[in-house]
């Protein structure tokens, strides 16, 4: 019990330091899917297959299919958000991808099975 609540703090406290750091937009342009003030995942590389919607500052989420790529596209100003996603369920195990604001990811791997969300 003692690791996993020093494994939350500590992701939250890494999550935390990357929503509030500035961040350039990412190279590659968010999905059209994907509405604005939005973190989005997809079962595929590159924005495809089914999207996920995935609701900021919720903590973790273990999700019901694999996700290969994500993006934030909540903006500036306005409150933070960001996502880390994670191999492993209950956010452990390795870190595979992170988003903060209007960044994205268009190839997780290994696939991503849990996601902290913060703002």
């Amino acid at each position: 019990m003692r690791g996993l609540l020093r494994t939350t703090f500590l992701s939250a406290a890494a999550l935390a330091a990357l929503a509030a750091a500035p961040v350039a937009a990412s190279a590659a342009s968010a999905p059209p899917d994907c509405s604005p003030g939005s973190i989005c995942g997809y079962t595929e590389y590159g924005f495809r297959g089914e999207p996920i919607p995935l609701k900021a500052g919720v903590g973790c989420v273990n999700l019901q299919v694999p996700i290969r790529s994500i993006a934030n596209t909540y903006g500036s100003p306005g409150i933070p958000a960001a996502a880390a996603v994670y191999d492993s369920p209950g956010c452990t195990g390795g870190m595979v991808a992170q988003v903060g604001q209007e960044q994205s990811d268009t190839m997780i791997i290994p696939d991503g099975v849990s996601v902290y969300l913060v703002w």
